[in-house]
């Protein structure tokens, strides 16, 4: 009984330490993706591991065989945008961006703007900066 539970629990470190490794080269690539660092990488469908056992509806299936080539994080960014975004989002987001000021604590004046240069496409950074040092306290601006 103890061998068996010693040979148990072995496949199921193995399966683990598989997936874990699995996850963690997902992660990357999330990391990379969200922080810009794909910039004007091309993506493939070879960077995003398949899952072993398909769990989705037959349209997934479908669109999965359909798929079209995304060549850069850009072209990329503006399909999903396309797809996914209302029209309006990002220039609401640009005029809260122009208008948007300190509150609350630095940490939370700091998680507002990025937030908001998230949704905001082509801005540059001294602009950015300029939004950034208007928003602040004057306390704090010094």
């Amino acid at each position: 009984m103890v061998k068996a539970l010693k040979e148990e629990t072995m496949v199921t470190t193995m399966a683990l330490s598989t997936r874990i490794k699995e996850l963690k080269g997902g992660l990357a690539l999330c990391r990379a993706v969200v922080g810009k660092g794909v910039s004007s990488a091309a993506l493939s469908n070879k960077d995003v591991s398949k899952l072993k056992e398909f769990v989705g509806t037959k349209q997934d299936r479908i669109t999965d065989k359909m798929q079209c080539e995304i060549e850069t994080w850009q072209e990329f960014q503006c399909e999903l945008k396309g797809q996914f975004y209302p029209k309006f989002t990002e220039e609401e987001a640009r005029a809260k961006l122009q208008g948007i000021t300190q509150r609350g604590t630095v940490g939370e004046y700091v998680r507002e703007f990025k937030e908001l240069m998230l949704q905001v496409s082509k801005v540059t950074e001294k602009e950015a900066l300029l939004a950034f040092q208007n928003g602040l306290k004057l306390w704090v601006r010094q």
